[in-house]
Parts: structure tokens; C-alpha cells; sequence
């Protein structure tokens, strides 16, 4: 009886993880035909860090064991990459088409940049996968403690892109906008960095309210800032990354 019981989440939780896969790449290859500030916010919800890293942590925190978690988030982020440049390949094909200084095609310089970037976001999924699937499975299962040190990591983590961006271009530097146009964009940009912060605090607000980690409220706060400071960190070496390529 206990063997059926088990055997029904596992059955069921691969269609929901593949499932999940294809409507993030999917909402992510679709937010980019969205413009203006709208636009912005949809890619913030669909096409970023937060959503992605948020999508793996849930994952890992519906599996019922450690290593399920952590091979479902990986699937997840995964199969969810494929598909996003696989559109990109097939569907909008951005890459393609205009010429080079010497007046040859641009496509095998444009092929070159989605592999790159399909090879550097796998390899982003292989390593956020695990950690954010066991994250969220320890927040599940754990004590209070260890379920309250795993939420604020995820927080700090799922935070660090809109702390990078916000560090690096105050909101109150882009704001005083007189062009109308640019002044809808930056609107954009401004809210969209507030929601990669607010979200992951809304987060764990939510997880410390379910499964009462307000006892270990210090664990809590050390963890969310010092996994936020680490991500910002890496969200900039990964941005100085990929201006360098």
C-alpha cells in the first residue's frame, strides 16, 4: 500500500516537470514580441533569473526525495533552455539575415552567438538545477533551522540579479528622463529591478509563513543577505562574461 502511494507522486510529477519546461521556454520565447514597459515586466515574470530560478525551486520543493528534486529542477531549467533556443533557431530566427564590413552573411556569426549562449545557459541549468531542486526540497522536509537557512539562501539568490542591476544603475540615475520614448523604457528597466527584489522577499515571506521558520527569523536574514551579496557577485562576472564574448 505504501509502494502504490509513493509510486503515484513520482508518476505524476515527471509530466508535471516536463510540463512546466515547455510552457517556461515557451512564456519566455513569447515575451520578447511584448513591447514597452509591459513588455519588460512580462520578460522580468517569464524570461529572467528570478522566474527560472524560481520555476527549478518549486520543483524541487513538490519531489518527494532529495534526488528527485534536484534531477527535476535540472530537467526542468534544462528541457526549458532547448526550447527557448530552439525557437530562437527555428521561429524568429534573429539570428539570421544583414552583412558583415566585408560584405559577407552575418548567419554563421549569428549561429555561433545562440550556440555560445545555449551552451552557457545548460551549463547555468546543471548547476542552479541541483542546488535550487534541494533547496526547495529542504525547505519541505527540513527542521526549522535548516528549512529556514535553505529558504533565505533561494531568497538571496533569487534576489541577486535585481541587487546587481540596482547597484550598478541606481533607479534614481535613470528616472529624470525628458525624452517621452526613452522615459517609458527606463520606466521599464526601473520597475522591472524592483521586481526581481520584491518577488524573492514576497517568496519568503510566503515560505516562512507556511512552514513557520519566523522562529529562526536570524537564520533567516543572515542567509537572505549573504546569498544575495554572492549572487549579485556573480551576476555581474556573468554579465562582464557575456559582454566579453
Amino acid at each position: 500500500m505504501t509502494d502504490v502511494a509513493v509510486e503515484g507522486p513520482r508518476r505524476t510529477y515527471t509530466p508535471v516537470v516536463a510540463t512546466a519546461a515547455v510552457a517556461l521556454g515557451l512564456l519566455a520565447f513569447a515575451a520578447e514580441s511584448v513591447d514597452g514597459v509591459v513588455g519588460q515586466v512580462v520578460s522580468t515574470l517569464t524570461s529572467s533569473g528570478l522566474a527560472w530560478g524560481l520555476a527549478a525551486f518549486l520543483a524541487g520543493r513538490a519531489a518527494a526525495g532529495a534526488r528527485r528534486a534536484a534531477g527535476g529542477a535540472t530537467a526542468l531549467l534544462v528541457l526549458a533552455t532547448l526550447l527557448y533556443y530552439l525557437l530562437v533557431l527555428v521561429v524568429s530566427r534573429r539570428w539570421s539575415g544583414g552583412l558583415l564590413e566585408d560584405g559577407t552573411s552575418a548567419d554563421l556569426q549569428g549561429l555561433r552567438s545562440v550556440a555560445i549562449m545555449t551552451t552557457v545557459w545548460l551549463i547555468g541549468s546543471l548547476v542552479a538545477g541541483p542546488t535550487l531542486g534541494l533547496l526547495g526540497h529542504v525547505v519541505r522536509v527540513g527542521g526549522v533551522s535548516p528549512a529556514a537557512l535553505a529558504a533565505g539562501v533561494t531568497c538571496g539568490l533569487l534576489s541577486g540579479e535585481g541587487w546587481q542591476a540596482m547597484v550598478e544603475v541606481p533607479p534614481w540615475q535613470l528616472l529624470p528622463v525628458a525624452d517621452p520614448y526613452q522615459a517609458e523604457f527606463i520606466q521599464g528597466v526601473v520597475v522591472s529591478e524592483l521586481l526581481k527584489i520584491v518577488l524573492p522577499l514576497a517568496v519568503l515571506v510566503w515560505l516562512a509563513t507556511a512552514h513557520r521558520l519566523w522562529l529562526a527569523w536570524p537564520t533567516l536574514l543572515v542567509a537572505t543577505a549573504s546569498s544575495g551579496v554572492l549572487s549579485a557577485l556573480l551576476w555581474y562576472v556573468l554579465g562582464a562574461a557575456a559582454n566579453s564574448i
